[in-house]
């Protein structure tokens, strides 16, 4: 079906689609109306070339080795199995769960996930005379509190970047979309001179029912769901 909406990415998909059916589809329709063909192809790919430049100031996506928010959660359920499990109860769970499950403070999102992390790490390091495991598990959370710190704070960085160049990606698909659409106009009247109306889907993908351009979509943006797992 026809894309109503065309996202920052796309543009760079169907920019570069378009570009070549002018040549390959419009070209030699109306001999006298080439020079206009390649206007138009001129200004897609300067509009191109201004939303790539856009893109290309977006922040990279934060990397991090594994997934450690999901080996967190894991290993606190481990834990908890653990300290349950030695013989006499000499360190209540609660003085590292207070008065949560494990499983349920593990579900935690980001921000308190680092701060349970780096109380258990403690506690484990006050009460490791009654653990004999203590510095498998104190390596372990360490381990995990570094990584789940450098996580969070790359996430912070992330968005402060997006969000400060979000508007200017709002303008260049502005931008882009006007051009796109004076192209679709004057490539439409070449078009009409032809009398070959029905190439203007082939000639602009997102007026076709079937895309042949890859890595586009239809679908239109909705807000991203709420994960229902972390807890406050």
């Amino acid at each position: 079906m026809a894309d109503s909406y065309i996202d920052p990415r796309e543009t760079l998909i169907y920019g570069a689609f378009a570009r070549d059916q002018f040549a390959a589809v419009c070209m030699g329709l109306v001999p006298a109306l080439d020079g206009a063909v390649k206007f138009a192809s001129a200004e897609q790919a300067k509009a191109d070339a201004a939303m790539k430049d856009a893109l290309d100031r977006l922040p990279a996506a934060a990397t991090v080795d594994g997934d450690p928010v999901a080996e967190a959660r894991d290993a606190l359920v481990r834990f908890g199995k653990y300290i349950e499990s030695i013989k006499g109860a000499p360190v209540a769970l609660s003085a590292f769960f207070d008065r949560d499950a494990p499983s349920t403070a593990a579900r935690r999102r980001l921000t308190k996930l680092v701060a349970l992390v780096k109380h258990v790490s403690t506690t484990i390091e006050h009460h490791k005379g009654s653990l004999r495991d203590y510095r498998s598990w104190q390596e372990e959370f360490r381990a995990l509190h570094s990584a789940l710190a450098s996580l969070e704070q790359a996430g912070r960085e992330s968005k402060l970047a997006d969000a400060m160049l979000r508007p200017e990606l709002a303008a260049a698909r502005e931008a882009w979309l006007s051009v796109y659409t004076a192209n679709k106009a004057l490539i439409s009247g070449v078009l009409r001179h032809a009398g070959r109306i029905e190439l203007l889907p082939l000639v602009f993908d997102d007026l076709a029912e079937q895309h042949r351009a890859a890595g586009v979509s239809d679908a239109t943006p909705t807000p991203a769901p709420v994960d229902p797992q972390p807890t406050a």
